[in-house]
Order: C-alpha cells, then sequence, then structure tokens
C-alpha cells in the first residue's frame, strides 16, 4: 500500500469495533492520562501535553495516532510522529522519530502498533524525512524494519566519595550558575562547535531552541536545566546541561562544552564538585526505588573530550545503548549524503579511489561508482547469487555501518555472513567513519 493511500484512508476500520485515526485537541486529556497510566509516570502525561499543546515547534495533536474502542469511546493505543532535522558531515536532512508508542495491556497482540508504524512512517515519508530513529526496549521495534545501528547514552560515572579534589584557590575561580536568556546564544554556538566532532548530529531551528530553553513545563519528561561554568570576573567558559532529578542514584549529566582555548583538566574538578552541591539539593525522579545520591553520571557517549580530564582508577565505565534507525530508501539517503561520504574519503588511504562497490544485501543490492574519490553514481543493483558483490550484509545490518556502530570486521565477526573483500572493508571504514557520541533528539 502506497504512502498516500493509507494516509487517505484515514480514519481505517481494524474490526472488532477499533478505528484508527490521527488525534485532535479534544484527545489530549484522555492521552495523557492513558500514557500516564501505562508508563507509571506523570511526567510522560505532562510530555504529552505540551507535544500536544500547539506550542511545541514540530508537532501538533494530529500528529498522533490513536487506535479507538468504539464501544467504549477509550483510546486503547497511541504513538506519534517527532519531525526533525540532524546532520550528517555538514549535511542536513529530514528524520521523524515515532515516540510514546502505548497500548492497554488487554489489546497487545492484535497488530495495533504495526497498523499505525505504516501510517507514521507514511507520514514521514509525505514530509520528505529520509531516516526514522526511535529508542526503545530491545528488540521489539526490529518488527517493524528498524535496526540498532546507533550507539546512544553511555558514558563515565564518579562516585560522590572519588570526586577530585580541588586545588587550594581553584573554588574561587570558576563557579556553575543558572543559564539566562543572555546565555542562549553563546550555548549555540558551543553546541554547533562540538556537533562537528560526530558525523551525526541534530540542527535546531529558532524555535526549537527557544522551546527548549523556555517552552517546557518544569515537569515534562524531557525537561532539562542548564548552567554556565564561568570564572570569578564572570567571563564564560562553557556549559552544562542535565536531568534535574535523581536517577538511579545519580545526577544524569547529558552535555558539558567548553570554548575554544579553555582545557577541561583545569576546569572538570571544580565543574563536578559544582554539580555535587547542586544534586544534593535536586528531588528524586518519582517514587524511583534509588534514590539515594550516590554518584555523577556523564552522559556523554562513548567518547568525549571531558573524559580526559577523569583522573584515577575509579570511574565506571557506562557502555552505549541503541537508538533503532529505519532508512526506507537507502539509495535515496545515500544520495542525499554524497557529498559528505566524497568528504570522508579525503585524508584517507581511500583518497582518490577509482572503482565500483557493489553491496549486497542479500535480496537485493547498491552499487557506487568512483572515479578520483568523487562517487559518480549511486543505484540499487541486483545481485544474481549470494556470493555477488564485494562486501554482504544480513538483514538490516548494512546500517550499523551507515551510522558508525561497527566497523566493517566487526561486522565480519559478528555475522557470520557478513564478509567481503579486504579492499572493499578498508573502503568502508573510509566512507563511514565511526560515531561515538550521543545525539541530543527532538522530543
Amino acid at each position: 500500500m502506497s504512502k498516500n493511500s493509507i494516509l487517505s484512508q484515514i480514519p481505517i476500520d481494524l474490526g472488532d469495533n477499533l478505528i484508527l485515526r490521527f488525534a485532535c485537541p479534544d484527545d489530549v486529556d484522555a492521552l495523557a492520562e492513558f500514557n500516564a497510566r501505562i508508563f507509571e509516570d506523570e511526567k510522560v502525561g505532562v510530555g504529552i501535553r505540551g507535544l500536544m499543546s500547539g506550542h511545541h515547534p514540530t508537532v501538533k495533536a494530529s500528529d498522533f495516532t490513536v487506535v479507538e474502542d468504539t464501544r467504549t469511546n477509550k483510546i486503547v493505543s497511541s504513538m506519534c510522529l517527532i519531525s526533525q532535522t540532524w546532520v550528517y558531515r555538514g549535511i542536513p536532512f529530514k528524520l521523524g522519530r515515532p515516540e510514546v508508542v502505548v497500548t492497554e495491556p488487554e489489546y497487545r497482540r492484535r497488530g495495533l502498533v504495526r497498523k499505525q508504524f505504516e501510517v507514521i512512517h507514511a507520514l514521514s515519508a509525505s514530509r520528505g524525512e529520509l531516516m526514522q530513529g526511535i529508542t526503545g526496549i530491545p528488540w521489539y521495534y526490529r518488527q517493524f524494519g528498524y535496526e540498532m545501528a546507533m550507539e546512544v547514552d553511555g558514558g563515565r560515572a564518579i562516585a560522590g566519595i572519588d570526586l577530585p579534589k580541588l586545588k587550594d584557590g581553584d573554588s574561587e575561580k570558576y563557579h556553575l550558575r543558572p543559564v539566562v536568556n543572555d546565555d542562549h546564544a553563546f550555548i549555540r554556538e558551543l553546541y554547533d562547535c562540538a556537533s562537528c566532532r560526530q558525523p551525526f548530529s541534530t540542527l535546531r531551528s529558532e524555535a526549537e531552541w527557544n522551546y527548549e530553553f523556555n517552552g517546557r513545563s518544569e515537569n515534562d519528561f524531557a525537561h532539562w536545566k542548564w548552567l554556565i561554568i564561568e570564572t570569578a570576573a564572570r567571563e564564560q567558559l562553557g556549559y552544562v546541561q542535565y536531568y534535574p532529578w535523581i536517577e538511579d542514584n545519580a545526577l544524569y549529566i547529558v552535555q558539558i562544552e567548553l570554548k575554544s582555548g579553555v582545557g577541561y583538566l583545569n576546569l572538570i574538578p571544580g565543574v563536578l564538585q559544582g554539580l555535587w552541591k547542586i544534586a544534593q539539593v535536586t528531588p528524586a525522579y518519582r517514587n524511583h526505588k534509588n534514590k539515594e545520591l550516590k554518584a555523577i553520571n556523564l552522559e556523554l557517549g562513548r567518547t568525549h573530550p571531558a573524559y580526559h580530564a577523569l583522573l584515577g582508577n575509579k570511574i565506571r565505565v557506562d557502555e552505549p545503548y541503541g537508538l533503532y534507525i529505519r532508512v526506507p530508501d537507502l539509495v535515496a539517503f545515500l544520495r542525499h549524503i554524497r557529498p559528505a561520504l566524497e568528504k570522508n574519503l579525503v585524508g584517507t588511504v581511500a583518497e582518490g579511489y577509482n572503482g565500483e562497490l557493489k553491496l549486497n544485501y542479500y535480496r537485493s543490492g547498491i552499487q557506487l561508482k568512483f572515479d578520483g574519490g568523487k562517487i559518480m553514481d549511486i543505484s540499487n543493483w541486483s545481485p544474481d547469487s549470494v556470493e555477488d558483490g564485494d562486501a554482504r550484509f544480513p538483514d538490516l545490518t548494512f546500517l550499523q555501518l551507515l551510522c558508525g556502530r561497527l566497523r566493517f570486521n566487526e561486522l565480519k565477526t559478528n555475522f557470520v555472513d557478513c564478509d567481503g573483500s579486504d579492499e572493499a572493508g578498508v573502503l568502508l571504514d573510509c566512507l563511514f567513519p565511526p560515531f561515538t557520541g550521543n545525539v541530543w533528539c527532538l522530543s
């Protein structure tokens, strides 16, 4: 069924007195209560109200799908699409983020989520979104064409008793203070600079930044707080973004960035000590069982410059989780980011490459043609056998290379039916560099 035909059929009669439709503003109370109850979290309900309020820069009530039982007029399943702009190596592209997928327990295993994904994917395609990404429980979203292809979260944890001690006089040199409106441009500039460290990042519009700074309710599950790192003379040195509650015995820091010319080694002890003081007066998240404050978690991704300033051996490494990724048309996406792929080759052993690269996905394939390091053509290709091509990828495993989660040899080790020539492996690793950060998705 084409994307346009399924959208034109809404509302859809699913049988058994169930109707699939888009939500409307009148559904906000029911959807907020429904989500808060199923997720057992009032902050989720507040977040739903924010998404449906009309104030969110990219989401409105009709970006939610709902399944309604006409016998009771109750919503029994729902999800939404959060449209946003991501960047790959300087090239913006549209991404759709399906989120808050929820179903009443007695209505599960009826295909309600699958049908809603068909609608959400069609809606995303109608907006020109080349990729979809969703966070969620293990395995589940593989059913709908997703692969856990990109790292998310992960970082370092430092127990309060192991925080670095301040040198004499350091407590007077730097301090943390809450952000004010005049700091917003400074934060945005540092964020943009930091985004260049990794292949993938998000691009926020003026309206989206304003919403992040001032638009969210303090009880929204996606609400963050911001701090400025500054000198005694009030010179801005950097910023911190953190969750304003204690969860799993820790205060979670999701961004730390410093301006050019300022090093982490001198600042990290004072920043961590300042964050510890804030953590001690920060409330616990809902009725979480792990309320006692024990640590600060720097959830900055697998790698970050700040980690090099964490000295000593009492640092816990938290491995990243995975972000589910779907790319419905790989040829279209690769063509869109072609200039970035060519740039990825510069300075590598594959610079100036000439030749063809045929990628066999067993049921389909893609062919890339190179001339002097330029990609002259990217097109669909049909392999004649399982041995055809320069490299072979089962199922959706190629997305793990595209999104930088695994290198080609790592894929070969993890999946015995992923293989290829040595030359193809080197070329692929040059084309698709590793991603070891943490994308700040629009929520």
